[in-house]
């Protein structure tokens, strides 16, 4: 009797690891860490607010539960245990259900594979594209600089206008995103977080064709509020 209760213990723990409550299941590894502290994170009122954390020693996996009403931008930070290294960040866009997210330790933050979410998808895609314009831009400060140290004022003026019709390309890239997108939250956040000085209207174009949902969510709500003190502003 005394070995079948032990038994009924061990297979209550094991179950219970590995069903854990919340209807959000965020797992992945980070290759090449051997120790440090990972912390699940979401900003509240421009604030980082830690969710859960965890220690990992000797297996670089991890796994988190939560609940979460709707999809929203989280951030995996990794602390380590010196006082030198700086804290790192990875944002991702959590949904309701299984996340995996693989990445390693070097590139932490910048190189990973997720998966599991919809919204996270557009934004891998979103950031593709947004990467063409940030290499254009690079080699036009290159070329502005060059130019700068032979003192040839017209090549710099000509590649300085080249730079702000790259960058209103890049707001209208980022605009007609979140337009094909605008059943998602993805489309408000973007509005919000890459592209907050563009012209307002193309807010409000946004908005108006966000579902009712998507207004009603919490991307949807900031997007509104955003939109209503830009005015107040101006009156």
């Amino acid at each position: 009797m005394r070995k079948l209760a032990l038994l009924f213990l061990v297979f209550t723990s094991i179950f219970g690891c590995s069903n854990p409550k919340g209807n959000s299941v965020i797992n992945g590894s980070i290759k090449g860490l051997n120790k440090g502290q990972l912390l699940l994170q979401k900003i509240e009122d421009t604030t980082l607010v830690t969710l859960d954390s965890l220690r990992i020693y000797e297996s670089p996996e991890f796994v988190f539960s939560l609940d979460l009403q709707e999809p929203e931008v989280l951030y995996l930070a990794l602390k380590f245990d010196d006082s030198i290294t700086q804290t790192r960040y990875l944002p991702f866009f959590a949904e309701p259900g299984n996340i995996n997210i693989k990445t390693s330790l070097k590139g932490f933050g910048y190189d990973q594979s997720i998966t599991g979410s919809k919204n996270q998808s557009k934004w891998d895609e979103f950031k593709l594209l947004q990467g063409r314009y940030n290499d254009k831009q690079l080699e036009l400060i290159q070329s502005e600089l060059a130019a700068g140290q032979q003192n040839n004022t017209s090549e710099v003026k000509r590649v300085q206008s080249q730079r702000q019709k790259l960058l209103s390309a890049r707001y209208l890239a980022t605009v007609n995103f979140a337009k094909n997108h605008s059943d998602l939250p993805i489309a408000p956040y973007l509005m919000l977080a890459e592209i907050p000085d563009v012209n307002l209207k193309y807010h409000d174009t946004i908005y108006k064709l966000l579902s009712p949902e998507i207004k009603n969510s919490k991307y949807g709500k900031a997007l509104e509020l955003f939109m209503n003190q830009q005015k107040d502003s101006v009156l």
